[in-house]
């Protein structure tokens, strides 16, 4: 009785009541509600999903009704022009336009028959949960202290889907500025000669996607050179028949994607900011002068909207490089929400005036025109190897899109807390390499992914996969959102549309799992699970007709070339306006930086195909050099292993053949690494076991090397020489004596490992080596 309402009480308040008409709820009532709502059972996954399935099937019947109407309009707009040359006597100019007119309110109505089935139907779904959805929206408006019903956390959720209180479910397309209304007209129809534009607007021609589907795709190769990025190799996809094109009806004419043109380098005497197509509110931003000239020659290319790979990447123009593609995504990114945001005020004031016909029936003709997303919003994917990485990128960002307004960027005072600090330490007595200390200083996490949504006037940091325009994250964070096949929990739909793939570091991310790449690689551009976070009204046709790849540019960084980086960029791109490889030769590699005096041969091993390489190359190591290094005169000989399969593949021999020998592998924990040193320094054990991942992630000195046998070339070039120096006289035991002329240094390759022997010899040296008909060349350093 305390909660019933006095008399006059409904007069008092206005004679206002609850949504619908009913009377207002009190406290107690609206507490019991939410009580049987919580005890009720949740949705089922399978419900959910039948209801996207239906909406979906729903949506492509309107879309076909769609189509069929404007090819209908078409035929009969030919046969109207057909009529007009047969007889110059037809009806009058009055009279055509009132018949252009019916047929115009026979395609809306046409059009608006099936958007009204459609909806219905969307009605009668959503009708089931109005009323427990309302009940909600009381709560939240109730004064009284009430217990709150906490619903189950969904089992995989990663730290993208724990946003704070200001994260929003993708209102930011919504969201309009007074400050970029200037671009309403570039947005609108575009700046002429954008690169942009000319990129997604218009779909790719029968012949060429002919030409890039095929295996291996026809290509124009051409080759130019740059002046800081060296020379470089074009291939770019053509149009093989070209010429034998023939003129078509109006129903069959369609302007395709244009053809991909060579890059030019872009002049920084006489640089135009306005040539850049650059947005106004990147431009505020920017500093003069823009670019260095790496700077701009990287932006020539990634502007010209073609796939780059840079195997020159180092640590002193990273952050050149950095700024040069955060710079292109940010504009991409900035470009595609604005016309979102045009087009949605278009429609939605073409649908509320309905004194505007014209509008209207424009709107409906020019249906291409508003197609502008893809089959979810994640456009942007940035791949780096560290926490530390994923801090840089963010700040280069912050930077170009907001400057120095702190409040344009939401959450960022957690994200520098999450993602700054935790730097190793490096000692200062016997100090780490200095290209160690500079790629692991910072937060050398390898697990983590970001969402990042804009607005025109706003920068989101941890939004939801599906409610961002860019992701940032690790090849293992992807790895685990992504799941393994067979897995109950997986995720890939947000991988479907993404327009930009950035892979920096790449030598580092192979240090960590290349698998994680591949498998993420592979998981591009597949047909979406599900429909929920589709509107395909609004899909370009490229995208539904399952082309994206062909669309995604690709940018790849590294500080070395190898096979695995080919083998993405050959493969896994297929961009239609074209790739380019940075193609420089090495002039002197790594072992001129050599300074001890000690023998190097380098035995090629034969064999026929990349499968066999791995078994001969076993073959070749355990009957012929292994016998010859279990002499007693070749004790303290440490055998350096990149791939861990070969590593685990010796181990295991090793300890069936019952040899003298201990080992040090990525696994390894630290009182065991130190046991093993130990006992190879003393010669307790003849043999040392090492693995390349193990010397990336701890650089240790390993002390007594008299005998080193590279059983692979390493990936990283610059260890060749650090191994090598760990064998001068400082690090050896001279209570067992030194005799320098006694120790030796073995390389094994095979004809595959052209690209890690031309980064330890030089390009040049490494041809001579390989043609040649010897199977052994020894090196020697000189002072």
């Amino acid at each position: 009785m305390a909660n019933k309402p006095r008399k006059g009480q409904q007069h008092q308040h206005g004679g206002k009541k609850g949504r619908g008409g009913k009377p207002p709820l009190s406290a107690a009532m609206k507490k019991q509600r939410r009580r049987e709502q919580a005890q009720k059972a949740p949705v089922s996954r399978f419900r959910k999903n039948l209801r996207h399935m239906e909406r979906s099937k729903e949506a492509m019947e309107a879309l076909k009704r769609q189509q069929d109407a404007e090819r209908k309009y078409k035929q009969r707009m030919n046969s109207a022009v057909e009529a007009r040359e047969r007889d110059l006597d037809g009806e009058s100019e009055e009279e055509e336009v009132d018949e252009r007119e019916d047929d115009f309110e026979t395609l809306v109505k046409t059009l608006n028959s099936g958007r009204k089935g459609a909806g219905k139907r969307e009605e009668a779904i959503e009708s089931e949960e109005s009323e427990s959805e309302e009940e909600e929206e009381e709560g939240e408006d109730s004064d009284v202290e009430e217990e709150e019903v906490e619903e189950p956390s969904k089992e995989g959720d990663d730290e993208m889907e724990v946003g704070s209180e200001d994260d929003s479910d993708g209102d930011s397309e919504e969201e309009v500025d007074v400050e970029d209304s200037e671009e309403g007209s570039e947005d609108e129809e575009g700046i002429e000669g954008d690169p942009y534009m000319a990129h997604i607007s218009h779909n790719i021609s029968p012949q060429l996607l002919e030409s890039i589907s095929v295996s291996p795709a026809v290509v124009q190769k051409s080759t130019i050179k740059f002046k800081k990025l060296g020379q470089l190799m074009i291939e770019i996809p053509k149009d093989r028949n070209k010429e034998s094109k023939k003129s078509v009806l109006l129903e069959d004419e369609e302007t395709y994607a244009p053809e991909g043109t060579v890059p030019k380098a872009l002049n920084l005497a006489e640089l135009d900011p306005k040539k850049l197509f650059l947005k106004e509110r990147i431009q505020r931003h920017l500093e003069q002068p823009i670019f260095t000239e790496l700077q701009a020659e990287c932006f020539s290319i990634l502007n010209n909207y073609q796939d780059l790979y840079y195997p020159s990447r180092t640590l002193d123009n990273g952050e050149s490089l950095r700024f040069v593609y955060c710079l292109h995504a940010l504009n991409h990114i900035i470009k595609s929400t604005s016309k979102i945001l045009h087009h949605n005020l278009k429609l939605a004031e073409a649908a509320n005036n309905k004194k505007q016909k014209k509008k209207i029936k424009n709107a409906i003709s020019s249906a291409q025109e508003y197609r502008d997303q893809g089959l979810v919003r994640p456009k942007v994917l940035i791949v780096a190897p560290f926490r530390s990485s994923a801090l840089k990128i963010v700040e280069t960002l912050k930077k170009q899109f907001a400057g120095d307004e702190a409040k344009a960027v939401t959450n960022y005072s957690r994200f520098q807390a999450e993602y700054g600090g935790q730097t190793l330490y490096f000692p200062k007595h016997n100090p780490k390499p200095e290209d160690y200390e500079r790629v692991f200083s910072g937060n050398t996490d390898d697990n983590f992914r970001i969402g990042i949504s804009f607005s025109k006037s706003s920068m989101k940091l941890y939004t939801k996969y599906y409610n961002s325009d860019l992701i940032l994250a690790s090849p293992l964070g992807l790895r685990m959102t992504i799941g393994a096949e067979g897995e109950a929990e997986r995720d890939y739909d947000f991988l479907s549309s993404i327009e930009l793939l950035i892979l920096d570091q790449a030598e580092i991310c192979m240090a960590q799992n290349w698998d994680h790449v591949i498998h993420l690689m592979d998981h591009l551009h597949l047909q979406p699970q599900s429909t929920e976070h589709t509107d395909f009204s609004r899909v370009r046709y490229w995208c539904l007709n399952g082309w994206s790849r062909f669309y995604r540019q690709t940018l790849l960084l590294s500080s070395h070339d190898l096979p695995e980086f080919r083998s993405i960029f050959n493969n896994k791109c297929a961009n239609y306006r074209g790739k380019i490889r940075a193609a420089n030769p090495v002039k002197a590699g790594s072992i001129r930086h050599v300074v001890v005096q000690v023998p190097q041969t380098f035995h090629r091993i034969e064999v026929t195909s990349l499968d066999q390489s791995f078994d001969s190359k076993f073959q070749h190591f355990t009957t012929v050099l292994l016998p010859q290094l279990r002499s007693i005169t070749m004790a303290r000989c440490l055998i350096y292993v990149p791939s861990y399969f070969d590593y685990v593949r010796l181990r295991n021999y090793f300890k069936k053949e019952e040899l003298s020998f201990v080992q040090i592998c990525e696994y390894s924990k630290d009182a065991k690494i130190a046991r093993a040193r130990d006992m190879f320094f003393h010669g307790s054990s003849h043999f040392l076991l090492y693995s390349e991942r193990s010397h990336f992630f701890r650089r240790p000195r390993i002390k007594g090397i008299r005998h080193l046998v590279f059983y692979q070339l390493p990936a990283y070039p610059q260890f060749y020489a650090e191994m090598i120096n760990l064998m001068a006289n400082e690090y050896q035991n001279r209570k067992d004596g030194i005799d320098a002329s006694a120790m030796t240094v073995t390389v094994l390759y095979t004809k595959y490992d052209l690209l890690r022997l031309s980064a330890v010899v030089g390009s040049e040296q490494a041809v001579k080596i390989a043609a040649s008909p010897k199977a052994a060349h020894t090196f020697t350093t000189h002072k």
